[in-house]
């Protein structure tokens, strides 16, 4: 079966989605990027020790800024402790601890501080953590984060063991030149942000013509290449990225998927599978398979990738960046079966493309991707 020419957008260097004249998802210009940690407020849980309502006398309410100013570095200094808070509205000062063994510590340096009961509340409330986004540095490695490459961005496919050795699969066209083997250098999150070089290109079958390429076409059955590892870098094989819900568009890592299966078997795919891919762009999406194994041509390119598989949906799925993102099945909870990688798309990002795992081992050997 074939179909028309997938169109992926291409965009300008500099502005970060293209590579060169090739219009692939996953070309980004290497620019400087400001990594960023942002942190969110938990709601409070019920309050441990105090009643909500104003507690401090109308006389002493004064005295709050003061109280606050002297309580607030000595409480925070405990284990155990998360916020400190001068509650204008309510007219009391508000600590927050992460369990009820630490209010004694918390009521105890407060008493010590000449701070009366009758003046603030203690509360329980869940952790404040930095939130790491696909586009930070990852120590251990993971599926799903941002990798750089020569002047362009990609997404690390999944992590692998073959041989013995650690490696990661992105995509052919997320290597120096897309088939053939010459040693690109990757780096992580970029060059700029760590100097690292955490792998090196080992295998990237060249692209073939005659049999069943079309004529005038170079093929392949997969858009995937190997990269081995650094023996300095740290990489978590099974572990993909989980971020903030599918469809959702957030890059903040809340979690993690565990790929416990692979389907080393299936280029035929049933209809309407929902399968799912974390990338550095547009996060994780998620939609219905439609047309399976089918011949694929690359727009603006005399490439044509056989036997793949078309996914298609009312959401954005996949934008430029998101190339080499690993293509997997939830099975149960957090558990998923690792089914291929993500290599193109369509240009309005509702229809993304991706090589069967099966395509991929036929092409690279045989790949452990399981935790």
């Amino acid at each position: 079966m074939s179909v028309s020419p997938v169109t992926v957008r291409p965009v300008p260097i500099g502005s970060g989605l293209a590579r060169g004249n090739r219009r692939w998802l996953g070309g980004l210009a290497a620019a400087a990027f400001a990594l960023t940690a942002a942190c969110q407020d938990a709601p409070p849980m019920a309050p441990e020790d105090a009643p909500q309502a104003a507690l401090v006398p109308g006389h002493a309410q004064d005295r709050l800024p003061a109280w606050f100013a002297q309580s607030s570095p000595v409480v925070l200094a405990l284990g155990g402790t998360v916020f400190a808070d001068h509650d204008e509205a309510n007219g009391r000062l508000v600590f927050g601890v992460e369990n009820a063994a630490a209010i004694p510590g918390v009521r105890a340096a407060l008493t010590g501080l000449g701070v009366p009961a009758s003046a603030y509340a203690i509360e329980v409330t869940a952790p404040i953590h930095n939130m790491l986004t696909l586009r930070d540095r990852w120590r251990p490695t993971r599926a799903g984060i941002q990798i750089h490459f020569g002047q362009y961005l990609c997404t690390l496919g999944f992590n692998v063991d073959q041989g013995g050795s650690r490696s990661f699969i992105t995509n052919s066209h997320c290597t120096g030149k897309q088939g053939g083997t010459e040693g690109t250098k990757y780096y992580q999150p970029t060059s700029t942000v760590d100097g690292t070089v955490i792998a090196t290109e080992a295998a990237d079958p060249q692209y073939f013509r005659g049999g069943a390429c079309p004529k005038g076409k170079k093929c392949r059955y997969s858009d995937s290449s190997r990269a081995l590892y650094s023996s300095s870098v740290a990489s978590d094989r099974g572990i993909i990225a989980k971020t903030g819900g599918a469809n959702s568009g957030s890059l903040n890592v809340t979690g993690a998927f565990t790929i416990t299966t692979q389907d080393n078997a299936t280029d035929h795919f049933a209809s309407g599978t929902v399968v799912n891919k974390v990338g550095r762009t547009t996060g994780w999406t998620q939609g219905p398979t439609g047309a399976t194994c089918a011949n694929v041509n690359v727009s603006g390119t005399n490439i044509t990738q056989l036997c793949q598989t078309l996914v298609t949906s009312s959401a954005v799925l996949v934008g430029g960046g998101d190339s080499g993102s690993g293509v997997f099945r939830i099975t149960s909870g957090d558990n998923v079966q690792l089914v291929g990688i993500l290599w193109g798309g369509s240009a309005d990002g509702k229809t993304f493309v991706f090589s069967p795992l099966k395509n991929i081992q036929a092409e690279l050997g045989s790949v452990t991707a399981t935790n």
